[in-house]
């Protein structure tokens, strides 16, 4: 009790060296969490934006489609959609299938053509396993089989409106190029990019005529009652549909977007340790410059009868501390910061939105906070500080009491 009462004494023998050793530490560990939050905040985004607008949880495809599915082959369908939904409906845990098209379109406004992906829905369907029709910014739903919708920039780029005609022009199964005038129903904000800049969307009723594909479809997207059970599911799926198709999750559809995920993560955990490393930089220059100023003070403790374990002990104490008041600073820091980016959010809307990514997050990014790594960080902070301490504590126990008291 006496070591740790001695240490407690030194460490705020010299506070403002003390602040600033801490607060380096708070620093480094808030940017951790921050940036944790951040990162976890931009992943459920986009994967929240790729299940409710882009692929659901899972999808069927005719086997060999996905093999050329980012060329929106035509030539790999699924002919008899209607047997692959009977056999769905006796799945238990599956909530909702829809059907849908997707092809390489360009649509024209009378003045200007633009390369764009098609896609063709249930209307009906669809607002059971899609936000589609909830991201309407302005106008209406589709109603009828003219009508279109269209991401809110996509009809910035080419000057349309609400109650605008627009043509869109695709090739069929056959070969035969088609064109067809429809209304512009709706706009949509998604925060996806690639709806709400580089596709149309309209009823599958219209789609399968003009594309030759009658009765037929590119895919089934399935909504499941547990995300948990999803992998069990795509397992049962594949067995009850046969060989002849394929089944995949999201996750699977959308791997480079979770590799970039991945990469993600790896930048912050570097940039993060880098702002540590500086924190426990200082931490050594602070307790080297504690050791050199008290070696008098270091020489009368051993002639009083310390031993080499009593010194080591009474620094790491000290350096305990420090990383405990740094750490809980940060923590607390960290997670104000990052309560803030969970309600309020981040906007980098003015300075990226011109840009155009394939990343399916809107750029109003809010965080959401993982209260196991505030935690591990509050944890790892005190580990740092004690680890550093070991270079200025050897320093300190090589010291003998007479040359050490020379100093006095």
């Amino acid at each position: 009790m006496k070591i740790i009462n001695l240490a407690w004494r030194n460490v705020f023998r010299h506070t403002r060296r003390t602040i600033i050793t801490a607060v380096a530490i708070s620093v480094g560990l808030a940017a951790m969490i921050y940036l944790d939050t951040m990162m976890n905040g931009v992943d459920k985004m986009a994967s929240r934006n790729i299940i409710d607008f882009e692929t659901s949880h899972l999808e069927i495809f005719a086997r060999g489609y996905y093999k050329e599915e980012n060329f929106y082959s035509l030539d790999t369908i699924i002919e008899n959609p209607n047997f692959v939904i009977d056999e769905l409906s006796k799945v238990r845990g599956i909530a909702v299938v829809t059907p849908r098209i997707k092809f390489q379109s360009r649509i024209s406004n009378g003045i200007d053509e633009l390369l764009v992906l098609g896609i063709g829905i249930d209307i009906e369907k669809e607002k059971e396993v899609f936000e589609t029709a909830k991201s309407l910014v302005k106008g209406n739903y589709l109603k009828g089989e003219d009508d279109i919708l269209i991401g809110e920039h996509l009809a910035k780029d080419m000057n349309l409106e609400v109650g605008s005609y627009l043509t869109v022009i695709t090739r069929d199964r056959n070969g035969t190029y088609n064109a067809y005038d429809f209304t512009v129903a709706g706009l949509i904000n998604t925060g996806h990019p690639l709806f709400d800049r580089n596709a149309v969307i309209m009823s599958i009723k219209t789609v399968q005529p003009l594309l030759a594909m009658q009765g037929s479809v590119t895919e089934l997207c399935i909504k499941i009652k547990n995300e948990n059970k999803i992998v069990s599911l795509k397992e049962e799926i594949a067995n009850k549909v046969g060989s002849a198709y394929e089944v995949f999750t999201y996750k699977e559809l959308s791997a480079s977007i979770f590799e970039i995920s991945g990469l993600k993560r790896t930048v912050q955990f570097l940039l993060a340790l880098v702002v540590v490393i500086i924190a426990a930089v200082g931490i050594v220059n602070t307790m080297l410059m504690a050791v050199m100023e008290r070696i008098p003070e270091i020489g009368t403790l051993k002639a009083m009868g310390f031993s080499n374990n009593d010194i080591v002990k009474m620094f790491v104490y000290e350096g305990g501390i420090i990383g405990i008041f740094g750490s809980f600073v940060g923590c607390v820091l960290g997670f104000l910061l990052s309560l803030h980016l969970s309600t309020y959010g981040l906007d980098l809307s003015s300075r990226f939105e011109s840009i155009n990514i394939a990343y399916p997050i809107k750029f109003i990014i809010k965080g959401s906070i993982n209260y196991i790594t505030i935690v591990n960080v509050f944890i790892f902070g005190i580990a740092v500080s004690l680890l550093v301490m070991f270079w200025p504590v050897r320093k300190a126990t090589k010291l003998e009491p007479v040359e050490a008291l020379r100093y006095v």
